[in-house]
């Protein structure tokens, strides 16, 4: 029975499941081989022996955890390889083209770019874990999206072709990180058994949160910008990022209520962005 448990193991080490599906389908992989053991034993076969080869019959663990990862959450370690890689090119190429066309090879932002994409890259080797803790995911990929938007500033400066090809390529890069935290949160919180309606209605409350937190986060690096090109380098110039901070933390809050009440999220959600203008305005208005 130990090497039927270490098989289901391996394979389960393939797979982003939450907990409870995860037992699940390691019951239901274990019922699989144990009758397939037993099978063999009935035909004459020892128990060592029946054990191994119901093993070998399955298949290998990866190839078959890999299968059942797809089928649960279809393309969502090959989206994260997508976007990971996107982003180390990005920088590449930025890179490349400020050192060669303009003799700054701006060194701080190009490890930044490259730390962001091999932190993508290494959340898509290692789903089987990061995947559990969908929120951290979502994230990463998310505060990939507000660097990369970052970038749009620094385009510009570039020649007409390459600022083309640039916003282009960013634009792609940020589309593809949007579709994949809307997928990530809807199989993080949706069963897949859920009435029609609800998982519709789910689908739409993730991208409705998504665009809050968007809105949030753009007028917060707005702001930080302006105050970078105007008032300088100084601890306040960051202040309106807490604003970006306080969102992704609430982000975790949201997407729990999604997965239990997606309409009610959706006015929680407005009643914070609310909150997050509202209330640096009016303690403005106080002083």
């Amino acid at each position: 029975m130990k090497n039927i448990e270490k098989h289901v193991n391996h394979i389960l080490k393939e797979m982003q499941s939450t907990k409870e599906e995860r037992e699940e389908i390691r019951e239901e992989l274990t019922t699989h081989l144990t009758s397939a053991k037993q099978k063999y034993i009935k035909e004459g076969e020892s128990e060592k022996r029946a054990e191994k080869l119901a093993i070998k019959d399955f298949g290998d663990a990866g190839m078959i955890g890999g299968g059942i990862q797809e089928s649960l959450y279809p393309f969502q370690r090959g989206l994260l390889y997508m976007i990971g890689a996107g982003t180390i090119l990005l920088g590449i190429f930025i890179h490349l083209t400020a050192t060669f066309s303009f003799g700054d090879p701006w060194p701080g932002w190009l490890a930044i770019q490259m730390s962001l994409g091999m932190l993508v890259v290494l959340t898509a080797i290692n789903i089987s874990w990061t995947g559990r803790h969908y929120w951290s995911v979502n994230v990463i990929v998310f505060l990939t999206i507000l660097w990369n938007a970052f970038n749009y500033m620094v385009v510009p400066q570039f020649y007409q072709l390459q600022v083309i090809i640039i916003s282009l390529f960013i634009g792609i890069l940020i589309l593809l990180c949007l579709i994949f935290i809307v997928r990530n949160s809807y199989y993080a919180t949706t069963s897949p058994s859920a009435d029609k309606n609800i998982r519709t209605m789910t689908t739409i409350s993730h991208i409705i949160n998504i665009i809050y937190g968007l809105m949030i986060s753009g007028a917060g690096l707005f702001i930080t910008w302006g105050a970078l090109v105007f008032g300088g380098m100084n601890a306040m110039v960051f202040m309106p990022l807490t604003a970006v901070a306080a969102w992704l933390a609430f982000y975790k809050y949201q997407m729990n209520m999604i997965g239990r009440k997606p309409v009610t999220a959706i006015f929680t959600g407005l009643l914070f962005c609310a909150l997050i203008v509202g209330l640096p305005l009016t303690l403005l208005s106080w002083i």
